[in-house]
């Protein structure tokens, strides 16, 4: 707990005043402090005293038997998976060539001031939400492993495109309840990384605001 402590403290040490910085602290916090018992609750704590590993883009959480991918305000989250899954290596392309660019491009644009506050604010509470259910869905639940690799990323990248439209909908303001402004910035950031499926997921999203079905 001091370790942790101590790494929590040099986050927010390493944090200005922008608003931006303000929303990562925030959800850093109730990862750190909030998500992280409940997931050493689930999968068991170590025994030894460096669980939390800190990388330069993500963090590494130890558990009793296993290693996970922590959800956190970086990109660098969908590195970690790609590391532990090695889907690009079965030819399923889902971090590399979907998550990771798409996360990247919306960073970029917001340091290119394209989004509102409220925009910024729905942008980190959405990662931290397709972060946190894709390991709920993988670590706690256990339900991602198949019988080949192939078939565990497959299943990883058609959970996480179901999954978005209710982390779309319900993080932050929710995405119906954006600024025209943030609307507009969230298909030109996004548009150019979708496939078919993920257009279908997008449309999902769009017919939503419009017609509210309540099913997210």
């Amino acid at each position: 707990m001091i370790k942790l402590l101590l790494l929590v403290n040099f986050i927010f040490a390493n944090s200005n005043t922008k608003f931006e910085e303000q929303v990562k602290n925030k959800l850093q916090e109730e990862v750190l402090f909030q998500y992280l018992p409940e997931l050493q609750a689930s999968l068991g704590e170590c025994e030894d005293d460096q669980c939390l590993t800190k990388f330069p883009e993500y963090f590494s959480l130890k558990t009793k038997d296993t290693e996970v991918c922590l959800p956190y305000t970086k990109c660098g989250f969908y590195n970690c998976m790609e590391k532990k899954y090695g889907c690009s290596d079965v030819g399923v392309n889902y971090f590399t060539g979907l998550a990771y660019p798409t996360c990247s491009n919306y960073l970029k644009n917001i340091d290119q001031d394209y989004f509102t506050e409220k925009g910024i604010q729905w942008i980190y509470s959405v990662m931290v939400c397709l972060q946190k259910g894709l390991i709920d869905e993988c670590e706690v639940r256990g339900n991602c492993q198949k019988e080949t690799k192939k078939k565990t990323c497959e299943y990883i990248t058609n959970f996480t495109l179901d999954f978005h439209p209710s982390c779309y909908i319900n993080s932050g303001v929710g995405v119906c309840h954006l600024p025209m402004k943030d609307k507009l910035n969230i298909w030109r950031t996004v548009s150019k990384y979708l496939t078919r499926d993920e257009r279908k997921q997008a449309y999902k999203v769009v017919f939503n605001c419009i017609i509210p079905t309540g099913k997210f």
